[in-house]
This record gives structure tokens, C-alpha cells and sequence, in this order.
């Protein structure tokens, strides 16, 4: 314990020395800011639709405002609409003409939108114009929900998870091969050599260090996003797990390289590969089953279930299994890259 204790010091001192703590903090900020000032509440990811009313009651234009359009997309001549909808590509015009009973309804759109697009835009109108005329038809499905509602997670806040994932766990995976290609370059793993301390000791105060920056960088996201009603326990636990994984990973990789020019293509190619989870999390629809065995993914999922709880039961306990199984791999295969190419053949 003594000999972990001193090294801990000593890579404390060359963590410090080299401002990885006001880089963590700085990143902290200027994420939180990022999602706080920059990412917008909500995203409409289906075009925008601006209505003309030319019917003489005007039903359709009262019946949007009901429903919360802006006035911005309720329009009064046709010149208008047709110039609002040229200059944004992501918009479709609906016009209405004659009355209620006999309406014609003309939809302006871009040429460029799926047929699922115009099918459920058709859809719509329909339903609204049947609501607007005091039809009720008997709907021919039915929704069931697996878990009770909650309410929808602003777009900024669901980027939360995200950030953590890819500034406190994957910048554990570059600083460790930052601190190991400096060590090599200063001659400090020469003289560890000699030393009594041990592969495991190197290994264990390296992770430290790791994991209590990116508790820094969590902990500051978390409260200045989040606030302090969040289970902030469980969101640090699943955290520590992660970048003591992706440290064991780096530790894995950058010790067989001499320098960071030789490592960097494959340290960027390890990220891109552990980010692929990232699309299955903003677009569910792209997933394939090996994204689930990749770090990130029980990560980022699990983040979200401790942010936004949804009463999945168990997913907590899960991922945190699923980590402490992929950090057990990792240590005996970090445990003899290190010994075996940092530390020297014999070296225990």
C-alpha cells in the first residue's frame, strides 16, 4: 500500500504539472455551456408545416393555433407561403380552399420527403380536418405502453449522457497514452523498473488518476446541466467503471508504441470504433447487436436511465455487471502488456 500511496503522489505531481485538472475543468464548462446556451430544448426532425386558411371560416387557421403553431407558420396570402417555404428547405406548405364539407386541400413540399413523410402527412390532415368537422372515427389499433409514461427529455439535457461518455470516459483512453509516452520520453519507466512497486502498482495509480478526473469532469457537467436532483451516486459509479475500463484499454494499446505520432491512428481508430453506440443512441433505429458488447453502449444507456428514469428495472445492476466482467479481461490484459513490453521480460 505504501509503495501505490507514493506512486500516486508522484503521478498526482505529473498530472498537475501538466494542467490535466484545468484542462478537465475547462472541458466541464465549456460543455455544460455548450448544452445549456447552444443546444436548443427541442429538435423537429420532420418538416415544419406552414398553413394558409382561404376558407371563409377560417376553421383550419383557428384550429392550429389551438393546437400551439406559432403565428410565424400561419400565413394570409399564397405569395407568402410559396416564399416562405422556398427559402426553408425543411418546410411544407398546406393550403385550404373552399369549405369544410368539400375541402380542397393543395400540400406544397420540397420534392425531396419520403413517402412515409407525405403518407403521414396526409394522415394528419385528414385526422384534423375530421376533428374540425366533429368526426370521431373508431380508431382500428390500439397503444400499449411498457412502462408508464414520463415526460419528453429536451434534446440539450439528452446530450448529457453523451458528453460524459465522450470527454470523461474516451479522454481517459488519450491521457493514459499521454502519460505513458511522457514516461518513456523523461526516462521515469527506466527507473521504475528497478523499483520493488510492482506491474500492478503501475497499472492501479495510473487508473486512479484516470477515474478522479473524470469524476471531476462528471461531477461539474452534472451540476451545472442537471442540477442536484439527480441520483449523482449512481451516475459516479457507472463513470468510475467506464474509465477505469478505458484506461485499462489506452494502458492495453499505447504501450506498444513509442510515441504519440505512432499510436495516434490507432487510438483514433479505437474511439471511432467505442463510438459507433453513439448513433444507436440519437437514432434507435440504427443499431446492430455488436454496438451492445462495445464499453460505450451499456455506458451511455445506463447514464440515461439514472438521468431519466424510465423504470427499467435492474439496469443499473446490469450494466455495472456487464463493466466489472469487461474490467476483469482488461486488467489481466493490460497487467501482461505492461509487464511484457513496459516493464521488461521477468518483471513482476
Amino acid at each position: 500500500m505504501k509503495r501505490f500511496i507514493n506512486l500516486l503522489r508522484q503521478d498526482m505531481v505529473v498530472a498537475q504539472r501538466n494542467y490535466f485538472h484545468y484542462v478537465v475543468i475547462t472541458l466541464a464548462v465549456l460543455m455544460s455551456a455548450v448544452i445549456l446556451f447552444l443546444i436548443p430544448n427541442t429538435v423537429k426532425l420532420t418538416p415544419n408545416e406552414l398553413f394558409l386558411d382561404l376558407t371563409h371560416e377560417k376553421r383550419l387557421e383557428d384550429f392550429a393555433r389551438d393546437q400551439g403553431t406559432e403565428e410565424g407558420r400561419i400565413f394570409q396570402s399564397k405569395e407568402g407561403l410559396l416564399e416562405a417555404v422556398d427559402k426553408n428547405s425543411n418546410s411544407l406548405g398546406i393550403i385550404l380552399e373552399g369549405d369544410m364539407e368539400n375541402a380542397k386541400v393543395t400540400v406544397i413540399h420540397q420534392g425531396t420527403e419520403s413517402v412515409e413523410i407525405i403518407n403521414v402527412l396526409d394522415a394528419t390532415i385528414q385526422g384534423a380536418l375530421d376533428e374540425i368537422r366533429g368526426i370521431t372515427r373508431k380508431a382500428n389499433y390500439q397503444v400499449q405502453y411498457l412502462r408508464p409514461k414520463t415526460d419528453p427529455i429536451p434534446f440539450n439535457k439528452m446530450m448529457v449522457p453523451l458528453m460524459v461518455v465522450t470527454e470523461a470516459v474516451m479522454l481517459g483512453f488519450l491521457l493514459i497514452a499521454v502519460m505513458v509516452f511522457q514516461e518513456k520520453e523523461e526516462g521515469s519507466v527506466r527507473a521504475y523498473r528497478i523499483t520493488p512497486s510492482g506491474t500492478m502498482v503501475y497499472i492501479l495509480s495510473k487508473a486512479v488518476i484516470n477515474v478522479g478526473l473524470a469524476v471531476l469532469y462528471t461531477s461539474i457537467l452534472i451540476f451545472l446541466t442537471m442540477g442536484f436532483q439527480v441520483n449523482i451516486l449512481a451516475v459516479l459509479m457507472i463513470v468510475v467503471l467506464a474509465s477505469f475500463l478505458m484506461t485499462l484499454v489506452g494502458l492495453s494499446i499505447s504501450v506498444f508504441f513509442d510515441n504519440l505520432q505512432q499510436f495516434i491512428f490507432i487510438g483514433v481508430l479505437v474511439i471511432g470504433i467505442i463510438s459507433m453506440p453513439i448513433a444507436s443512441y440519437l437514432t434507435p433505429a440504427i443499431s446492430m447487436p455488436f454496438m451492445e458488447w462495445l464499453p460505450s453502449y451499456p455506458v451511455l444507456f445506463g447514464l440515461r436511465e439514472v438521468l431519466f428514469p424510465t423504470g427499467k428495472a435492474g439496469m443499473i445492476t446490469a450494466v455495472s455487471i456487464t463493466l466489472g466482467i469487461e474490467i476483469i479481461l482488461f486488467i489481466v490484459i493490460s497487467y501482461h502488456a505492461v509487464r511484457n513490453k513496459l516493464m521488461g521480460e521477468g518483471q513482476s
